[in-house]
């Protein structure tokens, strides 16, 4: 999670738009990812293995997404100098 929170405030330095747009989503996952956790222990086996694979993969593909984004706009900055 803290690489993706540094690629998110590097995203920041290079594109504000995609910056706001990817931190909302991250606030959101980070949101429901504590809403989860405060029940994760009441619930059962099948259901936490499920959630949890769930949380993993939605955290990753942000995390993946974050990263494209800021590649993406460096490529875009690189390839506007002349």
């Amino acid at each position: 999670m803290t690489t993706c929170q540094r690629e998110l405030i590097a995203l920041s330095k290079v594109n504000q738009r995609s910056y706001a747009q990817k931190k909302a989503e991250f606030d959101l996952l980070l949101s429901r990812a504590s809403v989860y956790t405060s029940v994760r222990d009441e619930i059962g086996a099948e259901t936490k293995d499920t959630m949890d694979a769930l949380y993993k993969f939605k955290t990753q593909k942000l995390c993946s997404d974050i990263e494209i984004a800021v590649r993406q706009s460096l490529i875009s900055t690189g390839e506007s100098i002349k």
